[in-house]
């Protein structure tokens, strides 16, 4: 990448089998001094939300902002991701977390821009994904066209390699 980056978003889960794409995220939010956002890869299910909406309750909608802090986090039930974020706040990063309603290219897409994003952090095995992810639109392939930001694939051993 030639500039550095002012926001990233990061693949995470709750079972933090995306590990090494989290920490080269928090080393590279705190290199350049980058909003940091923590896409949880597990939020987003077929037939529902992961956080309350207005079919939930009148006003629901409104009581979680885009970028979910640690505490916004526990209270919708995602521990995990919060302890996740918090760590990434004490190493010295900008963090926050991210539960989409859906896991697509397009989706990304539309978060990155709306929150101006300028770097995607992808894990390797989404180069090759599953049938199931490719018909969702979760490969790498996907992001870089849906998103026309710059894309970093991170390997299990925290290399990086940009697309």
């Amino acid at each position: 990448m030639a500039t550095s980056p002012t926001c990233i978003i990061a693949y995470t889960a709750e079972d933090d089998r995306f590990r090494a794409v989290r920490e080269t995220a928090i080393q590279a939010a705190r290199e350049s001094g980058a909003k940091l956002i923590l896409y949880d890869f597990d939020a987003a299910s077929t037939f529902s939300s992961p956080l309350p909406s207005n079919w939930s309750s009148e006003g629901s909608g409104e009581l979680f902002p885009d970028l979910l802090a640690p505490e916004d986090l526990e209270r919708a039930g995602r521990h995990q991701i919060a302890a996740q974020v918090l760590e990434a706040r004490n190493m010295g990063a900008d963090a926050y977390g991210w539960l989409p309603d859906k896991k697509s290219g397009e989706a990304l897409a539309e978060y990155a821009e709306k929150q101006g994003v300028d770097l995607i952090m992808l894990p390797a095995e989404l180069q090759e994904p599953g049938l199931f992810d490719r018909w969702r639109g979760a490969s790498v392939e996907k992001a870089v066209e849906e998103t026309h930001r710059p894309i970093a694939v991170v390997a299990e051993d925290g290399s990086v390699e940009y697309t």
